[in-house]
Formats: C-alpha cells, structure tokens, sequence
C-alpha cells in the first residue's frame, strides 16, 4: 500500500499564519486554520505536529515576489522562517509565488457575504488556500 501525503501551505505573517490543506489525492485545497502567533509561543513545533498529525508530505510556503518576479522585501523574512523551519520537520518545503493571494482572499471573503475585519483570521487561511489551489494547478 502506497503512503500518500497530503500537501500543507502556508500563508507567514508576523502576526498570523494561515495554514492550508491538500486532500490526499492532492487535488483540492482547503482552509485549514489559523496560528495567531501572539498565543501560541512555540509556532515551529505546532506546524511540525500539524505535519505529523494531518500527514503532511511537503510544504508550500507563499513568496511575495515584486513587480519584476524578483524576491520582495518580505522574502527575506520568508527565509529565515524557513530555515528555522527546517530545524524541526524533515520534509520538503518549496517556495510558491503567493503575490496578491491575500486581496484575493478578501475579495472571497465579501463575496460570501462576510465581514473580513470580523473574520481576519480566515483570510490568512483562505490566502493559503488559494496559494495551495494554484501549486496544484500547476503540478
């Protein structure tokens, strides 16, 4: 029997992290959740019990690129999440293009009627959605 690994995204903020998910066919995205980095002080090692617990075989992290396709300013942020990252989870982690992910969350979010201030957590996990359900469009 083949091990199949779902795909998680993340969607890095200062203040919150969106997570998303892939099912297992790594097909669809959905919104998983979201970290508030300000309550949960240990981050790294709840993504890497994320990763154990919804199986999680590699991570797609946003990249904010500019307006030219280079690293952004944020990029460099990026990284060094990454890197300390990478101290506690063994899996693969690949950078994605997340440019404008978040306005298309909050455009998804009217769209359903919500009000997004009051729900500004879910647009960070939306945001990874999204960035989730482009990978798998071009994978």
């Amino acid at each position: 029997m083949v091990d199949v690994k779902r795909l998680m995204a993340i969607d890095y903020g200062e203040r919150r992290i969106g997570i998303a998910l892939s099912d297992e066919e790594q097909t669809i995205s959905f919104p998983y959740r979201t970290i508030d980095t300000r309550k949960q002080p240990d981050v790294m090692k709840e993504i890497a019990v994320l990763v154990r617990d919804q199986n999680v075989g590699i991570i797609i992290i946003g990249n904010p690129t500019n307006v030219e396709g280079g690293d952004s300013e944020k990029s460099k942020v990026i990284r060094n999440f990454i890197s300390k990252l990478q101290n506690h989870i063994s899996i693969p982690i690949k950078l994605w293009d997340e440019s404008y992910t978040t306005q298309a969350a909050l455009k998804v979010l009217v769209q359903s009627n919500r009000r997004w201030k009051k729900n500004r957590n879910k647009v960070d996990q939306i945001a990874a959605s999204l960035l989730l359900k482009d990978y798998l469009e071009h994978h």
